[in-house]
């Protein structure tokens, strides 16, 4: 049975190539955001929230941008420019400005580029600035207001706990409240110059007025933001937000970009201050900061306070009557379902205050930032020998100085950075295009195993910048008109012990390759190759010493989109995967249809998907599923089934559009699901309903 699903999904494939050629106009803009999303998530094991890329890229989808006004800040939200092409755009403004299209082939874009630009951009006239008046927020600011819940069908063991139990032992672990998830949001904003809103989220099995969560929502983040003050301020931000400088390695919060399909993008384009509109209760600032300018010199202040999750011990001192507190763990899972989470919810107080001063002046920037981290009560874990050079203690802080500078035709950039212990890291990259058919990058980073930042995003391999060396080059090649091909290898290694390997120096590499086929603009399809060899404990019962072994994982997946008509457009994608270690192999494939449908008499628009899929838990394999406004998707599909889901967008009038997925998971080899864990089912289906409300006013 599985070899026919192969052969018939690749016939299928094939039947759909041949055919593709026949239709007509296919709009980019869905696919540029869902491919940019779908890239960061297959590095990542996380559930993450994209709502600042989707923020971005979702307002120049409906209010394109004028390439002859747009300022750097404004481009580097278009999150797939890298900063020569952000350049070229900006130098053109000032010596002529844009005519046409052509402008942009002129500056170096490829004719592909050029066309997913074009989604998101225009070409303008130099309209005069407009004077900022108070009057005119309330007058003509926009607001939007997000309403949204989820609900598991089948019943997991969290929920069921017999009450016989729970009295014999009210600390047993279980889920406190009910399966619902239950998110709102409101924004306002207008234009560029004033943003303000609010988030609340609750996670499944969170309590909802009543236990720990006695006001609602167990998460409520809000923020203000005031931009173009004057010539002096650029910037206020009050409530919560990120701080993002450099190349991330000495203060990055909120979403960084890691490796991607999109291989020459992986100089960071740091927002200084900005506004916090996620659901992830860990990766932000609460508190005020500001952006000031003042000729070539740019300097932002911040400050911070807000509790964190922490498991916390206690003992009374020797000396004196005094409980000490300290931390074991810090927590960052955002749930509080369980009595143990709830315990460890706000358990302590998180104090930052830090600064950026960038000089900047034509092509040439450079800056120093500064971070100081203060906790109310010790870290004073058990380290195991690979965590000795973990971070320990209360307080901490991290200095670097980043450069970014252009000379002709090369693109410089890298930071440096100390900690309080000395420890050191640095990372430095070049770009380069000679034309555009080509482009070029190389970044190394070394990070000393005893350097700590408690808030970086720099590119790594592992889960933090430390103890780590590592060289990435990537490639873009268009060798022909409508092709495109990417490639990457990034060599690595691990200076010192690290989690799963305990053996020092140990090394390892990945590289991808994927070739781009756009007939025309009505079709897109690419055939992508991604190959790594990492090494990993490996231990037997009668040989007591862990030794490292290679663990190999490769990826093959070709992929088609196109229109077969005004109204239906339609996706396939064939994916097969391999995992080794030591002698073991486990094969997995996954294959799917997607069809969109939007008629043109009905402001409705349904995407549906059904997939099959054969692959073992090592061997799984992620693809990105459409969904509800400001929800993101991307499971892994493992073990064996199929799994379909139906997603409705409805406009029911000009201010209110409703959305509905319903998705289910199918399993035809197991009849329990996420066994002994407190979210296992106890069947062979998971089944969830997504709806969303927004209201426009």
């Amino acid at each position: 049975l599985k070899d026919m699903r192969i052969k018939i999904s690749i016939i299928l494939s094939i039947l759909l190539l041949s055919s593709s050629f026949l239709f007509s106009q296919n709009d980019k803009k869905d696919i540029v955001l869902e491919d940019l999303i779908e890239d960061i998530a297959a590095n990542s094991d996380e559930e993450l929230d994209y709502s600042e890329i989707y923020d971005d890229l979702y307002y120049y989808m409906n209010n394109k941008l004028n390439l002859n006004t747009a300022t750097e800040a404004d481009l580097e939200k278009l999150h797939f420019l890298d900063q020569i092409q952000i350049d070229s755009i900006l130098y053109l403004q000032k010596h002529g400005g844009f005519v046409t299209e052509t402008d942009l082939y002129m500056l170096g874009f490829s004719q592909d580029e050029i066309e997913t630009l074009m989604n998101f951009a225009y070409i303008g006239g130099k309209e005069e600035k407009q004077e900022f008046k108070w009057g005119d927020v309330f007058k003509w600011g926009r607001n939007e207001v997000y309403l949204r819940s989820k609900i598991l069908f089948e019943p997991q063991k969290g929920y069921n706990i017999p009450d016989s139990i729970i009295e014999k032992n009210p600390d047993k672990s279980r889920y406190l409240g009910s399966p619902l998830k239950l998110y709102t949001r409101y924004k306002f904003h207008y234009k560029d110059y004033v943003q303000w809103g609010f988030t609340a989220e609750k996670d499944p099995g969170e309590q909802f007025f009543r236990g720990a969560q006695k006001y609602g929502f167990d998460f409520y983040s809000a923020h203000l933001q005031l931009d173009k003050i004057n010539p002096y301020v650029k910037r206020i931000v009050v409530g919560d937000y990120e701080a993002q400088f450099g190349e991330g390695l000495t203060m990055w919060t909120g979403l960084t970009f890691g490796k991607s399909a999109i291989v020459t993008k992986v100089k960071k384009n740091p927002h200084g201050l900005r506004r916090y509109t996620s659901t992830d209760e860990n990766n932000f600032l609460r508190g005020v900061g500001g952006i000031f300018q003042y000729g070539n010199f740019t300097l932002t202040a911040f400050g911070s306070y807000h509790k964190i999750d922490a498991n916390i011990s206690s003992f009374d001192s020797l000396d004196t009557d005094i409980e000490i507190r300290q931390i074991s763990s810090i927590q960052n899972t955002g749930y509080h379902r369980t009595p143990t989470e709830i315990k460890d919810r706000h358990a302590i107080g998180e104090t930052v205050f830090g600064g950026n001063l960038t000089f900047r002046k034509n092509n040439f920037i450079t800056g120093l930032t500064f971070v100081d981290y203060n906790f109310s009560a010790e870290l004073n874990k058990d380290l195991k020998p690979y965590e000795i050079y973990k971070f320990q203690g209360n307080s901490n802080f991290n200095a670097g100085w980043n450069y970014d500078f252009i000379l002709y035709k090369f693109h410089l950039f890298g930071e440096t950075s100390i900690s309080q212990n000395g420890g050191l890291a640095t990372i430095d990259g070049v770009f380069f295009s000679p034309d555009q058919r080509i482009k070029f990058v190389s970044l190394y980073r070394n990070y000393s195993p005893k350097y700590q930042a408690l808030m970086s995003g720099a590119l790594s391999e592992g889960s933090d910048n430390q103890n780590e060396h590592g060289i990435y080059w990537g490639m873009e090649l268009y060798p022909y008109k409508r092709f495109k091909v990417s490639a990457y290898v990034d060599a690595y290694s691990f200076p010192w012990l690290s989690y799963r390997l305990y053996t020092p120096k140990a090394s390892g590499y990945e590289y991808f390759t994927q070739v781009e086929y756009n007939p025309n603009y009505n079709v897109s399809m690419y055939l992508r190759f991604k190959h790594e060899i990492k090494p990993q404990n490996v231990s037997y019962e009668d040989v007591p010493i862990k030794y490292p072994a290679d663990q190999v994982r490769w990826n093959l997946r070709y992929h088609i989109s196109f229109q077969v008509s005004p109204t239906v457009t339609l996706r396939d994608r064939v994916e097969f995967s391999r995992y080794a270690k030591d002698g073991e192999i486990e094969n997995g494939f996954m294959v799917f249809q997607d069809v969109k449908f939007k008629p043109k008499t009905i402001p409705l628009t349904l995407y549906f998907r059904y997939a099959m899929f054969d692959a073992p838990y090592d061997a799984r394999i992620y693809a990105y599923e459409n969904d509800v406004l400001y929800a993101f998707s991307v499971p892994g599909y493992f073990y064996q089934g199929f799994r379909t889901y139906v997603v409705a967008k409805y406009d029911i009038t000009k201010s209110l559009t409703a959305w509905m997925k319903l998705s289910q998971f199918n399993y035809s080899d197991r009849t329990v699901l996420s066994k002994g864990s407190l979210n296992e089912i106890d069947g062979h289906t998971k089944t969830e309903l997504k709806i969303e409300l927004r209201y426009r006013f």
